[in-house]
């Protein structure tokens, strides 16, 4: 496997691990010639590299996979409003956009979430503007379709239904949309637009943005003992089902929420875990279990059905900044299926760790980890990729590898003939 890193020096980092060998320690019996000459040998070293050039303006603040002209390329999205499509192995800039809504400026946003649906590039910002672009475009500029409110923090799109997404906030509680929805109403305004000016100017007529192409928004829990209304403010969210209709939030309050939106538009789980905020939220093993880290280095997995944690990850000095499972379960694996899988943690973390935990026993170990210089923001996985061992050579192969070259290197002779008298 090959893991890519973006951090907030604006580099794209990847490195694959050496598979580890697995000795058999019960059986004692006398080593080989051959054990002896490769356990001699230098263990094998971590495959690195990097990407770009050091610029805090270019931080890395979403990563993800994207395919473009049949090729599978890295979709980096950077604090200084570019998105870029980019090789994973040269580092190649294949395509790029801005985004004006982006910046290092403090009236500008940030980007909160992206994914792609129907050979279009759909990108969200803090400030909520929410565009739509061609991959194919000629233009630059992302296209904005609607402003879905200020003060976002997350949107997520479907794993399977790409054309569905959900986005959270600050004192914004989980709405879902439909983007086809969202395009088409555009699509019908520029029309409008194009006609002339509507001539019929009433105000209870014209309808809000925010409620276009809406599928479900939910509904704050009920007020505290003071009859104080509960704050809102979403960090991360995760589609827990293949119909978009169970989706998983945790929250700045320390809340682990699970919406089930046939049920009820209010949390059908609703518990406090820890005492910090929950910054990350991704799949767990399977879809009924959730990875979460929050603000001071705690990072572990929640029973979705029950709301209590299953297990716990140690190991990190900072706040994990992006969690993955790997492999990444899919909705149409079978429950059997899932549990035989051999599936490890990736995570990122503000200590500039890059740390792979394994999650097939109860203690969690950290399988892998690599110091990588700076701080780091997210973390992709390319899980075709294989580490190129080199074949190891018995002592019997050395052996006539050695005697061959012997042979090659002699001078060949002529034949003398003998002078008779």
């Amino acid at each position: 496997m090959k893991y890519f890193t973006g951090d907030e020096s604006g580099l794209i980092k990847w490195i694959s691990f050496p598979p580890k060998v697995v000795e058999d320690k019960r059986r004692k019996r006398v080593k080989t010639e051959d054990e002896e000459a490769e356990k001699k040998k230098p263990a094998l070293e971590p495959l690195m590299g990097s990407f770009g050039k050091v610029d805090k303006e270019e931080q890395v603040q979403k990563l993800s996979w994207a395919t473009l002209d049949n090729e599978k390329l890295l979709l980096v999205a950077r604090k200084s409003g570019k998105i870029q499509f980019m090789s994973p192995e040269t580092g190649q800039i294949v395509k790029e956009f801005t985004n004006k809504y982006v910046g290092p400026k403090e009236d500008q946003g940030k980007f909160v979430g992206l994914f792609i649906h129907d050979n279009h590039l759909c990108i969200c910002t803090s400030t909520g503007d929410l565009s739509y672009t061609p991959l194919n475009s000629k233009k630059t500029e992302t296209i904005t379709i609607n402003n879905l409110g200020p003060d976002l923090e997350i949107m997520r799109g479907h794993p399977t239904q790409t054309h569905i997404f959900a986005i959270g906030g600050k004192e914004r509680d989980l709405c879902i949309y439909d983007i086809k929805a969202l395009v088409k109403s555009k699509a019908e305004q520029d029309t409008l637009d194009a006609a002339g000016p509507n001539k019929n100017t009433s105000l209870h007529k014209k309808k809000s943005n925010k409620s276009v192409g809406l599928i479900f928004q939910a509904k704050n829990v009920p007020n505290d003992f003071l009859d104080l209304q509960q704050p809102i403010w979403i960090h991360d969210l995760q589609f827990m089902n293949a119909e978009a209709t169970k989706v998983a939030v945790g929250t700045h309050y320390h809340q682990f929420r699970l919406y089930e939106t046939k049920a009820s538009r209010r949390p059908t789980v609703n518990v406090e875990i820890g005492k910090h905020p929950i910054k990350v939220l991704s799949v767990g093993s399977d879809f009924d279990h959730v990875l979460f880290a929050d603000t001071m280095s705690v990072v572990g997995m929640i029973d979705i059905n029950t709301g209590k944690r299953s297990s716990q990850f140690k190991g990190f000095s900072g706040a994990a900044t992006d969690l993955l499972m790997v492999p990444t379960p899919k909705f149409d694996d079978d429950n059997e299926e899932q549990q035989r899988v051999k599936r490890f943690v990736a995570s990122t973390s503000l200590d500039r760790f890059m740390r792979v935990h394994e999650n097939s026993t109860v203690y969690r170990n950290i399988e892998n980890k690599a110091y990588l210089k700076q701080r780091l923001t997210c973390v992709v996985v390319d899980e075709e990729f294989e580490y190129p061992v080199p074949k190891v050579k018995t002592a019997q192969e050395q052996e006539e590898e050695e005697e061959e070259a012997l042979w090659k290197s002699m001078d060949v002779t002529e034949d003398r003939k003998r002078k008779h008298a």
